[in-house]
């Protein structure tokens, strides 16, 4: 198998910053701020998990409640 000479792959950098980046925003844009424009209220939770001598862990977990 060898290389193609037209075809080659962006550095870290420029995935992160141009590809990720953008598609985060444009899903953003699409399917997140029409959801809550829609949400009529939120729920929210949280958990904490301490251990000795280990990382400590809070996760939130809100939920949009929406009329549909």
């Amino acid at each position: 198998m060898h290389l193609c000479p037209n075809f080659t792959f962006p550095c870290r950098k420029q995935f992160f910053h141009e590809l990720l980046l953008g598609l985060v925003e444009k899903t953003k844009q699409l399917y997140v701020l029409l959801a809550l424009a829609k949400c009529h209220s939120t729920t929210t939770s949280f958990d904490l998990w301490m251990s000795k001598a280990k990382h400590d862990i809070f996760a939130s977990m809100i939920n949009f409640l929406g009329v549909d």
